[in-house]
């Protein structure tokens, strides 16, 4: 017969609850390697040839016609006309309004709408030939732009140049910057803070990005909208609640869920004296005191005036000193704290009394205790959790702190949610 081991005198405690808690992701960075950004770079070249080609037919129909240009020159000497077609043929603007004037000098318009023409197609021909060898600058598409305006102004043309212009305009922009980036030896783990350029890639799906430099960003755009560059919170475009405030104060000392909590609010004012179990406290505003549980306890007190001395038996929980109009009383409380994260598009995950708990992406979840509430969770930085402590009734919203673009909590007060300040000057 196997002999029964001897039991230990002390008993195995069972294991604590684990205090690890599902992270609470931010967005990851894409990184940038070499490859990455070369072709990035191919990738807008290849868009601003296209959209060249795309722009051709609209902007030929711009250009000034030599027959049509001659047949307006029925009257004019041969040497006349001949100067104006070589104008026409060397694309020279200055020497067509010259050319056309020489001939007939009380017809400043045709000579202003000719010289027009020719002018749009020089800035054109500018726009495709670099766009071929894939060298096209802001300042070339804006030469062009600026000449179609001028034209604009004397002869009709299609009313969706400008947007076409703009379209390519940005796409050389975002170009310009590509070509004077480069890529970090180690990878950028983290999104930077505060107000960065922000270029939306319709190319790459919501949620995305990739850290260009410490001042831009490449952000996803797929399905909200076309290629723009703009300035923004990195995290805010990309579709998280970015909130500039201060977030909830972290908990200090340990966390109260049992016994006794007394507590003299600020508000109050003044010094609270007190009798717990035969000895005397006094407690200023702003204080509390905690007493373990498993201990019956007995408070006494005055309450002012000629009302005189009061005496409880206090059960589990949290008690508030405050005085009335019939003087200082003892009221057990109670805290009910609503987690907003109705404007996450990601799940929160904390821990509330060793307990994992989660808010869903675009709900609430109510927490009611009777000791101020305190919260553990991760910030999405890989470091110790974040430890709060709500000691008040109402509403927290879960958003990303400007500050550092890490997950936090903010009172909402009014049910009024916090925002990135509106900035005057841009």
């Amino acid at each position: 017969m196997t002999r029964r081991p001897t039991l230990p005198e002390v008993k195995n405690s069972l294991p604590a609850k684990t205090s690890q808690t599902a992270k609470n992701d931010v967005i990851q960075p894409i990184p940038l390697t070499a490859r990455r950004l070369e072709s990035a770079r191919e990738g807008v070249d290849a868009q601003i040839r296209d959209q060249v080609e795309e722009l051709k037919t609209k902007i030929r129909a711009l250009f000034p016609d030599q027959l049509d240009a001659i047949s307006e020159t029925g009257g004019w000497s041969a040497e006349h006309r001949n100067a104006l077609t070589k104008a026409v043929k060397a694309v020279d603007p200055v020497a067509v309004y010259a050319a056309w004037l020489e001939a007939e000098p009380n017809n400043t318009a045709g000579a202003e709408r000719i010289s027009r023409q020719t002018a749009v197609e020089r800035a054109f021909n500018s726009v495709e030939q670099h766009a071929q060898k894939d060298e096209v600058e802001p300042d070339q598409i804006a030469e062009l732009t600026d000449e179609l305006g001028k034209l604009a102004k004397i002869q009709p043309m299609e009313g969706d140049l400008t947007s076409n212009l703009d379209a390519l305009r940005t796409w050389a922009e975002i170009r310009q910057i590509l070509q004077g980036i480069e890529p970090e030896p180690v990878a950028v783990s983290a999104l930077p803070t505060g107000k960065v350029r922000l270029i939306y890639n319709p190319d790459l799906a919501f949620g995305t990005a990739i850290v260009l430099s410490e001042n831009t960003v490449m952000v996803g755009s797929r399905g909200r909208g076309g290629v723009k560059i703009g300035k923004g919170n990195a995290a805010e475009a990309l579709g998280l609640p970015v909130i500039a405030d201060d977030p909830i104060s972290n908990a200090e000392g340990p966390t109260v869920n049992d016994g006794v909590l007394l507590v003299n609010p600020k508000t109050t004012g003044a010094n609270v004296h007190y009798v717990v179990n035969g000895k005397a406290y006094t407690m200023e505003p702003g204080m509390s005191q905690v007493l373990p549980a498993n201990v019956e306890w007995f408070i006494e007190f005055d309450r002012g005036g000629s009302v005189g001395f009061t005496r409880y038996v206090l059960p589990k929980g949290t008690f508030h000193f405050a005085p009335t109009d019939t003087g200082w009383d003892l009221y057990q409380h109670r805290y009910d704290v609503t987690i907003d994260n109705s404007r996450d598009p990601k799940d929160f995950h904390f821990i509330f009394n060793d307990e994992r708990l989660v808010v869903r992406a675009g709900h609430t979840k109510t927490l009611s205790s009777r000791y101020p509430i305190v919260l553990r969770y991760d910030r999405g930085d890989a470091t110790d959790l974040a430890r709060k402590v709500l000691n008040f009734s109402g509403t927290v919203e879960v958003g990303i702190n400007a500050a550092d673009n890490r997950w936090d909590i903010f009172r909402e007060e009014g049910n009024a949610k916090r925002v990135l300040d509106t900035q005057i000057f841009k």
